[in-house]
């Protein structure tokens, strides 16, 4: 996770600025938030085991067990676009949101079914033509997409004429020629149970223009120059996606555990993440309180809020690991059997310098 935020921070030029910058900025920000904590710890039985009160209701031993998310990826037909037209933007997108499961720790099943082209129609997850109702059913989401718009537009402006020029001068300079390819893709996560259900859908909205000297007011375009067209507008609109959905996806765990240095106000925290969850040193993590609540008609909902921020130590093992909080900063005790999701945020360079996320998606 470390090295993905590293790329984010990426960039050319004054890379050594950029890097103490971004040092002194996190520094002020760990201070800030986990007061003395430490990633280092050179002696975990050194410290002393604290009692922890639970959470009521207390995860069930299945919710312990379910840290990473399975998901399954589901193509809907577009109305009024030609098919032929979608079988590279479709894998384009599949093999988008393919890349952000895997770097959130989640898991794409039902792989098989990924090939360029393959359409899935409308209907029951279970039933949909060539996937076996048990593959489906073992995902914990499906992210359906739908394309509402693919076109493809140009615009020529003549050359400009100055005062001294002739009409037979202008006419022998090039005009500007605006090719623009628009992009429209609804991205829905569906929540796989007995009842299948809508918990959010992403709608991307985006545009990428490219600029040529052409005599002719017809603007042609290179098939393949028209293709990078279209590959950019959507590469740039997934990257929207990123921290969003990417938080969506995360790995869940909890806290199981609490440790104080001996003679020292340093507390450690074990949780039911570990490596095999994407989880590292120096990763930052959101320790969660969840509230269940009944509406009338009986349907049970669930929200969480943070309660404090921790950062993970050197104790890192396949399933769990122990993460440094300063529980004087939470707004509630911390108690056993808390929520714990990884801190999925954008990049500070990335975020100034990509696309307007706020005009390409609308989330609802």
């Amino acid at each position: 996770m470390q090295e993905r935020m590293s790329r984010r921070f990426g960039g050319r030029g004054s890379q050594a600025f950029v890097r103490g910058v971004l040092g002194s900025l996190a520094a002020v920000v760990l201070a800030g938030a986990f007061g003395c904590a430490s990633g280092r710890i050179s002696d975990l039985e050194a410290y002393d085991e604290i009692p922890m009160n639970r959470v009521v209701p207390y995860p069930s031993q299945e919710e312990l067990r379910k840290r990473s998310y399975d998901i399954v990826i589901v193509d809907r037909p577009s109305v009024g676009i030609e098919e032929s037209l979608l079988e590279k933007p479709r894998a384009q997108v599949r093999r988008a949101l393919e890349g952000l499961a895997a770097e959130t720790g989640a898991t794409v099943i039902d792989g098989s079914l990924q090939d360029i082209g393959e359409i899935r129609t409308e209907g029951v997850l279970g039933e949909l033509e060539g996937r076996e109702a048990e593959a489906v059913s073992g995902a914990d989401y499906a992210l359906a997409t739908r394309f509402s718009n693919y076109r493809y537009t140009s615009k020529w402006k003549k050359p400009f004429k100055f005062l001294w020029q002739s009409p037979e001068d202008v006419a022998n300079k090039p005009g500007t020629c605006t090719h623009t390819a628009e992009v429209e893709v609804d991205v829905q996560v569906i929540e796989i149970g007995s009842d299948d259900r809508v918990t959010k859908t992403f709608a991307l909205d985006h545009t990428a223009d490219q600029n040529t000297k052409d005599l002719d007011p017809a603007c042609t375009i290179a098939p393949v120059t028209l293709g990078v067209l279209f590959e950019k507008a959507l590469d740039e609109a997934l990257g929207c996606l990123n921290v969003p959905l990417g938080t969506l996806l995360a790995p869940r765990g909890h806290l199981t555990g609490h440790r104080k240095a001996p003679g020292a106000e340093r507390h450690i925290y074990r949780i039911s993440l570990g490596s095999v969850q994407g989880i590292e040193k120096g990763d930052r993590v959101e320790i969660r309180r969840e509230q269940r609540s009944m509406s009338p008609s009986g349907e049970e909902s669930r929200t969480e809020r943070i309660i404090v921020l921790g950062q993970v130590t050197d104790q890192v093992s396949a399933e769990s690991s122990w993460i440094a909080a300063d529980p004087t900063k939470a707004t509630e005790a911390l108690l056993d059997g808390d929520v714990i999701r990884p801190l999925f945020a954008e990049g500070l360079l990335s975020s100034l310098s990509g696309p307007d996320c706020g005009k390409i998606l609308n989330e609802r």
